[in-house]
């Protein structure tokens, strides 16, 4: 907050009348908040902690400096409020706070002044928002390290700060939530070859933002190879319905078609094949 400035340096010592304070009038809208009437006029508001700071009272004259301080005073409330609220939704980096700010039309020089007040009183530090991010991230989420350094790196924390918060995010757990997601892709891709279906579990990881290193370990946790048996009923299910889209076309261009599709889904040669064969008979049975 500004520095206190003794009201005595506002007063003139010569003959020169000031506007006086004639009333007092709280906000219907905002009891926190007070009309100030100079010589029967509205003059300007403040807040009611500028109110009883200066004592403000009816009588009391009030020189053009000592307006300005009150309403320099009343705009770092304003502001230092603002950002209270905005804080009881819950942590915010520094960069949040101050961009919610000056989205207020809250000059960046108030901006910062609040900022500051707010550091000294602990209501915003990076680092606690970082350790707190990443604990979120990582029981919550399951989101992977390099996720959580780039969304705290949107919100303005240094490279210094990310590094520490993630000492919050220990490697047996980021493995344990890389296999818990893996598990999670394994149960959608039944219908998918082996191969599909490690490919799938890669990306997802590496979209969840987690190291080449770990994945490897990921896939060497977990079974992504299914027994012959069940690699041809995915491929079946498949090929199905790749057969019925491309029925159409001449039957050489729809079996190069699917057996093109099959394999770029992953499914062994040997088992494509298969399949086609199977189709051909049914054909020449119909």
């Amino acid at each position: 907050m500004p520095k206190e400035i003794k009201l005595e340096q506002f007063i003139s010592k010569e003959d020169t009348t000031f506007p006086v304070i004639t009333k007092i009038e709280v906000q219907k809208k905002a009891k926190e908040r007070y009309n100030i009437y100079l010589n029967g006029e509205y003059a300007f508001p403040v807040d009611e902690a500028i109110l009883v700071h200066y004592v403000l009272h009816k009588g009391m004259e009030i020189s053009p400096e000592f307006r300005k301080e009150l309403e320099e005073q009343d705009g770092f409330r304003k502001a230092y409020n603002r950002a209270l609220n905005y804080l009881n939704y819950g942590l915010r980096s520094e960069k949040e706070v101050r961009d919610d700010l000056v989205k207020h039309e809250i000059s960046l020089t108030t901006a910062q002044t609040v900022i500051d007040k707010l550091k000294e009183q602990n209501y915003i530090n990076d680092l606690t928002y970082a350790e707190s991010y990443t604990r979120t991230g990582a029981n919550l989420g399951g989101k992977g390290p390099r996720v959580i350094t780039q969304e705290l790196k949107r919100r303005g924390l240094t490279d210094e700060v990310i590094a520490n918060g993630l000492e919050q995010y220990p490697c047996d757990q980021m493995l344990e939530n890389g296999i818990e997601l893996a598990e999670k892709v394994l149960k959608r891709t039944a219908r998918s070859s082996s191969r599909e279906t490690k490919n799938k579990i890669q990306q997802n990881l590496m979209q969840k933002g987690f190291s080449s290193d770990l994945i490897q370990e990921v896939l060497q946790s977990i079974d992504t190879e299914k027994d012959e048996e069940d690699e041809y009923n995915a491929l079946q299910d498949q090929g199905e319905k790749l057969w019925r889209k491309n029925s159409r076309l001449e039957p050489f261009k729809q079996i190069q078609k699917v057996k093109t599709s099959l394999f770029q889904k992953g499914f062994p040669s040997d088992l494509i094949s298969q399949f086609i064969t199977e189709k051909e008979m049914e054909e020449e049975d119909e």
